[in-house]
């Protein structure tokens, strides 16, 4: 008899590692390195570790409980903060950075300059009888808001797109697959429905809570402890303390370990890191708690099919990309292309003025100097976003909205 292979359990956390921006950034990292160092997991997926100071510490601590650790790079500035630590050996690694992700004028989001990605790591745990792992750690562009372009639905959507698509090659080539991080996504989204439909993923806490009310609806209800052992809360939950002015139907869920079920069966999962430091922060170690999921290996025939969506959820995926393309991206490029022309205008106007001024008061020549350089540059720049950055992003939604027809009529062929 063939002895089945040893669980693999997963922690997934986003560190909220925002220099400067997040409070006791420095002392929550730190308290962090020391957790993680007692090795409870097998595999420890990290977000939002974006400070090289808060990555040295994470791996002087942990150099014993996680030999094999990795920090992932792209991005204008800090990197998409991904992070990786195993008790096992790395085969391999691969970095797929958003092509759709943000906008460049949103500096003070972020999303654009960090890079968001998904990191995908191969590991061969040497465990006998077990399937080659494939770990995947992403964390996708945050909402700013519940609708409207600071939702960037359709930039999360075209992200979960692309991730589908990475999915189910992984898949075919048999490997055993665990999605976790920061999805910024809640469940039965779109995004969410895509992981599922299209990439033939399962959510581990659903599974694992089958027959159990966990709707949006249901957990608004809760108290928020039963939010967070009931329904699986990781944000915005009224015991983080950086999130305790929160309503109780603001909760959500959003942290999460995707597998699939032909390879792999969750047998445990838990929300973690919803203790507070010691004195004298007395504070939550993140504003987001963390994730843990268990997992045992199953002995199923590797599933080589294509998974596919349905028609239903693909008019919904392209309702959501043309309505982007109709409305968000022709304002976007358009007020910029005019703030980039009424600039000139006004350059050349107040050029003209400070002849004239100058002869009247020497200091307002200076002072329409500085006018003038600003509405220079700044119309420069939206200039170039509009021809340029906005351009580029309305291309690359057109591609997944063509790959989404490719995928629709495919599937009508299939039916008929």
């Amino acid at each position: 008899m063939i002895d089945a292979p040893a669980p693999v359990k997963v922690l997934s956390l986003n560190c909220w590692g925002l220099k400067y921006l997040a409070k006791h950034q420095e002392e929550r990292l730190k308290a962090i390195a020391v957790r993680l160092s007692k090795g409870e997991c097998d595999i420890v997926a990290l977000q939002e570790v974006w400070v090289d100071k808060d990555w040295l510490e994470i791996e002087r601590k942990c150099n014993i409980a996680y030999p094999y650790r990795r920090r992932f790079r792209a991005g204008v500035i800090a990197g998409p903060g991904l992070c990786i630590l195993l008790k096992w050996p790395i085969e391999s690694t691969f970095l797929y950075r958003f092509p759709i992700n943000g906008r460049p004028s949103a500096f003070f989001r972020g999303d654009w300059y960090v890079g968001k990605s998904l990191a995908v790591t191969i590991i061969d745990s040497g465990v006998p009888n077990a399937p080659k792992l494939a770990v995947l750690n992403s964390h996708m562009h945050a909402p700013y808001a519940s609708d409207g372009d600071a939702a960037y639905l359709a930039h999360r959507t075209c992200q979960a797109w692309d991730m589908a698509k990475i999915h189910k090659v992984l898949r075919q080539a048999g490997y055993a697959i665990i999605q976790v991080g920061d999805l910024n996504c809640e469940p039965e989204s779109l995004p969410h429905r895509i992981f599922k439909h299209e990439a033939g993923l399962a959510d581990s806490w659903e599974v694992l809570h089958a027959g159990t009310d966990i709707s949006r609806q249901r957990i608004a209800l809760m108290n928020p402890m039963d939010q967070i052992a009931k329904g699986g809360i990781t944000c915005d939950s009224k015991l983080n303390t950086w999130r305790a002015d929160r309503d109780l139907s603001e909760a959500k869920r959003l942290d999460f370990a995707l597998f699939n079920s032909d390879r792999l069966t969750p047998i445990g999962a838990k929300v973690v890191f919803t203790e507070l430091l010691q004195a004298p922060f007395l504070c939550s170690y993140s504003d987001h708690f963390g994730y843990t999921a268990e997992f045992a290996f199953t002995n199923m025939p590797n599933d080589t099919t294509v998974s596919r969506g349905s028609v239903e959820l693909y008019d919904d995926i392209i309702d959501e990309v043309d309505s982007y393309l109709r409305r968000t991206i022709p304002f976007q490029k358009n007020w910029r292309l005019i703030h980039f022309l009424c600039s000139i205008v006004l350059v050349v106007a107040i050029q003209i003025a400070i002849t004239f001024a100058a002869d009247a008061a020497a200091w307002s020549s200076v002072l329409l100097s500085i006018v003038s350089a600003l509405l220079a540059v700044t119309g420069v720049v939206n200039g170039l976003i509009g021809l340029i950055s906005i351009q580029s992003e309305k291309n690359n939604i057109e591609e997944v909205k063509l790959e989404i027809f490719d995928a629709k009529r495919a599937l009508d062929c299939k039916c008929d």
